[in-house]
């Protein structure tokens, strides 16, 4: 889970578009449309995010913001349900934000909004093929190309806060995955402008904050500072209480403070939310009823853990085809630990 997420901050992929100066979208009607369809995501109502998000592209279908929110939505889901990102659609969503976003470059007063959504775009496309793709080569010089933009972006407007969310974010995990070289004087160390950065974001952005949010909880989980993101965690899921994403990373936190009873109620959280939006439950009540058991072991409550290990164990034969890689995988790893941990029971 930690590395997935690390890798998703790396290339800034859970951002959300804005526009120029404050990052606030000139016009007030798309505005309004795409800050709803942020909170019903943030809500995880799919299908009426989509219904808002289609509403923005045909209204605004000039406007790269619709598009590009309607590919980000595919991607979060994608990742709640650990399956791969519905295709075609995906990358054709991306190419028309960019090349809409390409037509804003060629004007002085939007040549910052511009780069913002190229940059944002391109930092989709390196996901896709660093996370469904497998091509890290393509997805290293996309996601490179792409800070590029955010960073010229951020130079013409330095109060664009939602610009700080990807560059910030960027800027902590490139320098923490090459610390063992910020003693050189070629190779500064980011880390802490990058927290200011997404802290900044938190406050201020328009689209963002959110998902500023998300990477410092996962940035404070890597730097095993479990308190600062249970706080950040907490904080977030008074706004979106039933928000998987969320609601991970303060599972995670909890686990990592030894805290089992906290990591259970939250797992059992997880499990709660699981409704009709969810196409494919399999990942979410597998991983999290597994670790449900886990927890419960180590609280001594042995009928629990062994209530929930026997319905893990039930669908040890069912199939797994379908989800990603790494959701395999990850589940594959639970199995284990519930069969190791049955036999301890």
């Amino acid at each position: 889970m930690i590395e997935r997420m690390r890798i998703a901050c790396i290339l800034a992929l859970l951002l959300i578009p804005g526009a120029i100066s404050a990052q606030k979208i000139e016009n007030d009607s798309l505005h309004a449309l795409i800050q709803k369809g942020i909170h019903l995501s943030g809500q995880q109502q799919y299908t009426d995010a989509r219904s808002v998000f289609d509403q923005a592209i045909r209204e605004y279908p000039d406007h790269p913001a619709g598009y590009l929110n309607k590919a980000i939505l595919l991607q979060v889901i994608s990742l709640d349900l650990e399956v791969p990102v519905q295709m075609p659609a995906y990358l054709q969503l991306l190419e028309r934000a960019q090349s809409r976003a390409e037509a804003l470059t060629g004007h002085a007063t939007t040549r910052a909004e511009g780069n913002y959504y190229i940059g944002m775009a391109r930092s989709y496309v390196a996901y896709y093929h660093f996370r469904d793709g497998e091509d890290w080569i393509s997805g290293l010089s996309e996601g490179l190309k792409a800070t590029g933009y955010l960073e010229d972006c951020l130079e013409a407007q330095p109060r664009s806060y939602d610009a700080m969310t990807g560059v910030g974010t960027y800027r902590y995990w490139k320098s923490n995955n090459m610390s063992f070289l910020t003693w050189t004087p070629l190779v500064d160390d980011d880390r802490e402008s990058g927290i200011r950065m997404l802290r900044r974001a938190e406050r201020h952005a328009h689209y963002s904050a959110q998902q500023a949010t998300n990477s410092l909880i996962w940035i404070y989980i890597e730097e095993e500072n479990w308190n600062a993101a249970v706080r950040t965690a907490n904080a977030v899921l008074e706004k979106f209480p039933n928000n998987r994403l969320f609601l991970w990373g303060l599972a995670s936190a909890e686990e990592g403070r030894e805290n089992w009873r906290g990591a259970r109620a939250a797992y059992r959280r997880i499990v709660a939310s699981i409704d009709d939006e969810v196409s494919d439950r399999r990942y979410i009540e597998l991983q999290a009823r597994a670790k449900i058991a886990l927890m419960s072991a180590r609280l001594g409550d042995t009928q629990t853990a062994s209530k929930e290990s026997r319905w893990v164990l039930s669908k040890r034969n069912m199939s797994l085809k379908g989800l990603t890689e790494d959701g395999r995988d990850r589940i594959q790893r639970r199995f284990e630990e519930i069969e190791e941990l049955t036999e301890e029971l």
